[in-house]
């Protein structure tokens, strides 16, 4: 068994066809170490579930993992919901309706962001630091390299007079302020990220960090170029309810996940 995937929705391409999830891209592109794939990521996987259900795919001999996770342990999707607005009276009057939270929100996410990236602790909200899950692969696969992925930015350098456009299909935008703070987040989640990598790796962990975010300058949403992750896409016509492929990965996307691996790994 060469190659086992791991994380969450990023990882086992929500939305797309399962041939367009980044490990399937990464297994057709002929590398040795990729060409025996187990694909045991799930959406809307927390660190906790990766120890809990995932780790069980990896076995000793196991040569290659890769692992995407952290987004939904910072609550990233209620944060960017939180963000929303829309000039449209009805749809914000729906968005209103989350109000209250906004700022409990934001205040989470950035407590989750420095849990994450933090020293071996006990699990709170559903995640662990990123330095336990990285430290039971290690011990399950010991021989593995452990390539772990940050994220994309979501917001690009364009904005319309109204915010960032969010959607193609509804007029749903975010703030500049909102932006500029998302931006700092996600920054801040990938720093998180990568400091759980060192952590692990100063423990003997053979682990690395795959920045992604220059394989997508320039298609972020609102961005120079078409975007390689959804907006807010809506589950069926005349619903504002939102298709759980929103702020996932476009194919491009997922692609450019796969050239970010195998750049690193060359």
């Amino acid at each position: 068994m060469g190659y086992v995937a791991l994380g969450d929705s990023y990882a086992s391409g929500e939305g797309l066809v399962p041939s367009l999830a980044y490990p399937v891209l990464l297994r057709s592109q002929g590398l040795e170490r990729f060409s025996t794939l187990t694909c045991a990521a799930r959406s809307g996987a927390v660190t906790s579930d990766v120890l809990a259900t995932q780790v069980s795919s990896l076995r000793e001999g196991t040569q290659t993992v890769t692992l995407t996770v952290g987004g939904n342990d910072a609550g990233f999707a209620t944060v960017v919901a939180a963000c929303l607005h829309s000039p449209d009276r009805r749809i914000q009057a729906v968005l209103d309706q989350g109000a209250q939270w906004r700022t409990s929100a934001k205040a989470a996410a950035q407590r989750r962001i420095a849990f994450l990236g933090g020293p071996a602790a006990a699990p709170q909200d559903r995640s662990v630091p990123l330095v336990r899950v990285l430290s039971e692969v290690a011990r399950r696969s010991p021989d593995a390299e452990i390539l772990v992925t940050g994220y994309p930015r979501l917001l690009g350098s364009r904005p319309t007079p109204q915010g960032h456009r969010a959607s193609d299909v509804l007029p749903l935008f975010v703030a500049e302020a909102d932006a500029a703070w998302m931006g700092a987040q996600s920054e801040a989640l990938d720093a998180a990220i990568a400091s759980g990598v060192q952590r692990a790796r100063a423990s003997g962990v053979r682990a690395r960090f795959v920045d992604v975010t220059a394989t997508f300058d320039g298609h972020a949403l609102s961005d120079r170029q078409a975007p390689w992750v959804n907006g807010v896409v809506l589950a069926s016509l005349g619903s504002l309810v939102p298709d759980s492929s929103s702020f996932h990965l476009t194919a491009e996307g997922s692609a450019a996940y796969a050239s970010a691996i195998t750049s690193a790994v060359s």
